[in-house]
């Protein structure tokens, strides 16, 4: 009676939390994607604000050799951001291969 009761439960807001149908396996699938996405999205805004932050230091520098140092800094951490989330797409692509499991574009199965 409780597992029928918690079957038709469903949470539209949660990717996946409409399906009936889920594994725990298939719902770890989808929220480590989600998460994996959240991540690369509010790590590629973080890279353009570094360098935008680090270009207007830059140009308001004047001359002043500290502020120069610190802009290049700026630009030089958002730079080793975007080699990061590069590098966490390819460690991604080697962890789906060695388990045989579409993480990123994972889909349930249709019925039928």
């Amino acid at each position: 009676m409780i597992k029928k009761a918690l079957a038709q439960i469903t949470n539209l807001a949660v990717p996946g939390g409409g399906a009936a149908n889920e594994t725990q396996a298939g719902q770890f699938a989808i929220t480590i994607a989600t998460l994996w996405q959240t991540i690369i999205l509010v790590g590629g805004l973080a890279f353009l604000l570094y360098l935008l932050l680090g270009g207007v230091t830059w140009i308001t520098a004047g001359g002043d050799k500290g502020k120069i140092e610190e802009a290049r800094g700026k630009i030089t951490q958002g730079l080793v951001g975007l080699v990061i989330l590069a590098a966490s797409y390819v460690i991604i692509k080697f962890i789906e291969s060695a388990i045989n499991m579409d993480i990123l574009n994972f889909s349930w199965p249709t019925a039928g």
